[in-house]
């Protein structure tokens, strides 16, 4: 076994839930896989239509290849996603239902970290101030009590990351969408 393989084996292992790819590229590229043996985990049931989540989906692979990123995928299921969501149809952007969206997809994370043996979990929702971080953190520090296993818990919008990650994502030619994903954030 050569030096770099055991390196890399002694690094502590982090599934990273990926919303899209420009959120989640900037911060996995210049301080993630420096530090953490890093997967991604795109699950993402709340994005509107078929075709909304194949673009996103297309510019994830694009940029877990193009790093060597482990990546694994969940199937597209928004009609589950709408039934948790069920009566918040009207509610505010950044509000309940955002709430009960965020918490599925931190489950379903720390779900698959659990099962699968990693360290960590983190998610690439905290990288947009148009997410409550506050929230998001909650629910994660939540799910990690009772899961038992470590939330790392990074301000990723520090040191203006959701700038960088933008212009990261520009310079790499992938989709950059202008809304959250699901039918009631357009």
């Amino acid at each position: 076994m050569n030096f770099l393989r055991i390196f890399f084996d002694r690094r502590k292992k982090l599934l990273f839930h990926i919303c899209c790819a420009p959120c989640g590229s900037f911060v996995s590229h210049e301080r993630l896989a420096k530090q953490f043996a890093l997967t991604w985990y795109f699950y993402n049931p709340n994005l509107c239509c078929r075709e909304e989540y194949e673009r996103r989906l297309a510019a994830v692979k694009f940029v877990a290849e193009k790093y060597h990123f482990p990546l694994i995928v969940e199937p597209y299921d928004h009609v589950a996603w709408q039934k948790k969501i069920s009566g918040r149809e009207k509610d505010s952007e950044r509000g309940p239902r955002c709430v009960v969206c965020y918490f599925d997809r931190l489950q379903q994370t720390v779900d698959q970290a659990k099962a699968r043996g990693f360290d960590y979990f983190s998610t690439s929702l905290l990288v947009s101030p148009y997410k409550d971080s506050q929230a998001i953190c909650r629910l994660a520090r939540q799910l990690a009590t009772e899961k038992k296993i470590d939330f790392l818990e990074i301000d990723f919008q520090a040191n203006d990351g959701y700038r960088r990650s933008q212009q990261f994502a520009k310079e790499l030619g992938i989709y950059r969408q202008k809304f959250c994903g699901c039918e009631y954030s357009l």
